[in-house]
């Protein structure tokens, strides 16, 4: 039986779009086994990690020991995040040295534990006036900053632990709240 045009030029299309739809999801699949899914869903890596910035933050690597990135707001406001990597101490008594770090006014201390399949989060929220810690001299006077937040995170996997400590004005604390969140629960293993 012959064929007319029409259908030849049916058959040829679909032979040409089943070969394109295979090489497509060949090298996609290929893309993420080289790469994995970071790209994908626009996140950063850091060591062994890999995180979601918010739009509004900056983020550098840092060199100083322990301290992963120094992060702040592209504005240059005052509000400063620090991500930590496997500092000394648990979850409770890194957000009890933080606490430790405010003299509270008035505020409640908010403080939330989540479990999820692959990690805890622990995370507290606090205000007042802030004692900034002076690492290299314990004995000089004391720095205080008033109408001062923290916002803390502390994300436990198996075998490592992370900080994230955000301090700054109260409004930028509470203004980034949400956005805060949505940095600590990104973070996961690479």
């Amino acid at each position: 039986m012959l064929m007319n045009k029409q259908e030849w030029f049916s058959i040829m299309f679909k032979r040409v779009f089943t070969i394109a739809v295979i090489l497509f999801f060949s090298a996609f699949i290929s893309f993420i086994a080289i790469n994995g899914t970071t790209e994908i869903y626009g996140k950063s890596e850091v060591q062994n990690i890999t995180y979601k910035l918010p739009d509004s933050w900056i983020a550098n690597v840092s060199d100083k020991q322990f301290r992963l990135l120094e992060l702040s707001l592209d504005d240059g406001s005052d509000f400063n995040v620090v991500l930590f990597a496997n500092i000394q101490g648990t979850a409770d008594q890194n957000i009890d040295r933080w606490i430790n770090q405010f003299q509270i006014e008035n505020s409640k201390i908010e403080t939330i534990k989540d479990s999820l399949s692959s990690r805890n989060i622990s995370t507290v929220e606090l205000y007042g006036t802030y004692e900034v810690p002076n690492m290299v001299n314990r004995n000089a006077p004391k720095e205080l900053r008033t109408n001062y937040g923290l916002l803390g995170g502390v994300i436990e996997f198996g075998n490592s632990i992370y900080f994230v400590k955000a301090v700054g004005k109260n409004n930028l604390i509470k203004e980034n709240k949400s956005n805060f969140n949505e940095f600590i629960y990104s973070i996961s293993l690479k």
